[in-house]
């Protein structure tokens, strides 16, 4: 669906802007401004984005082994180059942790994306620190081909039944990890139970996956455009921040707005209505979302370690920094991610058998 892919470039651009927000004006990480929760809330939107356009675009014929072989065809490729710049870079740099075990073992979990479910500062932030949300899109794609027949069977009823518990239960547990999980209000167990661990994000996923099978239903449900539904999000993002405890605004105060307007832009290509989002230069860059998610933090990174001490101030440097991360991204995504996807997506003899046949 066209129109989706250029909502994950939208969502690419709000990460993008509140690490650049962060890297201008540090301070913001302590008050916690609506510009840190953008790019929270733009996760949020990768997530639900995931289940709606996997669990749309399933085959009937397919099978789970299929499925985990295109979703590592086009995740990992990008991922282990730049968890190898990463981790490379900092070897040079002589950081301590290479020279500890358990900063070895963090980066090799960080590669192979279940460091999150490690509760510690050390495995959470280990290789690409945007690496988090793939170790959560890994659980969530090992879970998919069981979760979706079940969601199939569900009734008309059943589906808005389960989106009400999925919305739920993404309330709920900031109640439970104040209660039982960090009765004493630390700032990081919160931060890691709410934000990173995998399976507190699943029903974000799933709610995803369940708005898709509603829209295939013939439901009929309120329409809300496209516009109204990015406005509700921006509202949310406004206006939560200030009135609502910390720990409901990872994903909560955000996860209703956002299904809505998934769910808005979908209907924007299935009823074959104009669509900004689905212009040829949109969806090109809502193709190379996932290579910009990941090499954004990297390029800004490395042009602050190298131009900090010539005179440049941080604004400075993320202006800079903005062209080089979309040329990065290009890059790895026409070097790397299309070409792994198409040569390993397919097992080679049922590349050749299909080619035969088409000749």
């Amino acid at each position: 669906m066209s129109s989706l892919t250029g909502l994950r470039f939208a969502a690419a651009v709000a990460v993008l802007y509140t690490h650049s927000m962060l890297m201008i004006n540090p301070h913001l990480a302590k008050t916690l401004g609506p510009e840190v929760w953008v790019g929270g809330s733009a996760v949020s939107l990768f997530f639900i984005l995931s289940g709606y356009v996997l669990t749309h675009s399933a085959r009937p014929d397919d099978t789970a082994r299929a499925f985990w072989r295109r979703r590592a065809a086009k995740i990992f490729p990008n991922h282990a180059l730049t968890w190898c710049i990463v981790v490379g870079a900092l070897a040079c740099a002589g950081a301590t942790t290479f020279s500890e075990g358990s900063g070895i073992a963090a980066s090799l979990s960080s590669l192979f994306l279940v460091h999150t479910w490690v509760p510690s500062h050390l495995f959470v932030s280990a290789g690409n620190p945007v690496s988090w949300s793939l170790a959560a899109e890994v659980f969530f794609y090992f879970l998919f081909p069981f979760m979706l027949p079940r969601i199939k069977r569900l009734s008309p009823r059943g589906l808005l039944i389960g989106a009400a518990a999925a919305i739920a239960v993404v309330w709920l547990w900031p109640v439970f990890c104040a209660l039982v999980v960090n009765p004493d209000g630390s700032s990081f167990p919160e931060y890691w139970f709410l934000y990173m661990l995998p399976v507190t994000r699943l029903p974000e996923f799933v709610l995803g996956m369940l708005a898709a099978r509603i829209a295939s239903s013939g439901l009929r449900i309120p329409r809300i455009g496209v516009i109204p539904s990015a406005l509700g999000v921006i509202s949310a993002v406004i206006m939560n921040s200030a009135f609502l405890p910390q720990g409901f605004l990872y994903a909560a105060s955000t996860v209703a707005p956002l299904v809505v307007l998934v769910h808005a832009t979908a209907e924007l290509d299935l009823r074959d209505r104009t669509s900004l989002l689905r212009t040829r230069p949109l969806v090109l860059l809502g193709e190379m979302s996932y290579a910009m998610y990941l090499v954004h933090f990297l390029v800004l990174g490395l042009l602050y370690l190298g131009l900090k001490d010539h005179g440049w101030s941080n604004l400075s440097v993320v202006l800079l920094g903005i062209p080089f991360v979309l040329l990065t991204s290009w890059l790895l995504y026409a070097g790397v991610e299309r070409p792994c996807v198409r040569r390993f997506s397919t097992p080679r003899a049922r590349a050749r058998t299909r080619a035969a046949a088409a000749s």
